[in-house]
């Protein structure tokens, strides 16, 4: 079917076009989907919460941000390391429940990152010529 008869069969079907499955689908132009528009919508606000709990009452409150959709860094440093395991494994389900992340970033320190965050982690220097391997 032609560019012409297209444009014939959508005036016939008052906007939607009859795809090959028979039924009608909806032709639009979305006004949205362009690079420039996209480029002129307000950015939205970055917020990372830390917590830094002394023990597992705090638990609640990093659920309570990271269901809200707020990447949270935990550290555990004050914490007995009983309550620092209930902590981290609450957390990892947490995270694990609602599809998000969960990244060591430092010792007794965890990033726990919404599905909408990417993290991304460099595990060491790219090469030897970095900053910290002068001598």
């Amino acid at each position: 079917m032609g560019r012409r008869d297209m444009g014939a069969l959508r005036d016939e079907h008052h906007g939607w076009l009859m795809p090959s499955g028979g039924y009608a689908a909806p032709v639009y132009e979305d006004p949205w989907a362009t690079d420039a528009v996209a480029a002129q919508a307000p950015a939205e606000a970055a917020r990372i919460v830390s917590v830094r709990p002394t023990g597992f009452e705090t638990a609640r409150v990093v659920g309570e941000h990271v269901r809200a959709g707020t990447p949270v860094v935990m550290d555990v440093s004050e914490m007995p390391d009983g309550d620092a395991k209930r902590l981290v494994d609450f957390a990892s389900g947490l995270v694990f429940g609602t599809r998000g992340s969960i990244e060591r970033i430092a010792r007794r320190v965890f990033l726990l990152a919404p599905p909408e965050v990417e993290v991304m982690v460099i595990d060491g220097p790219m090469d030897d010529t970095g900053f910290y391997n002068q001598s």
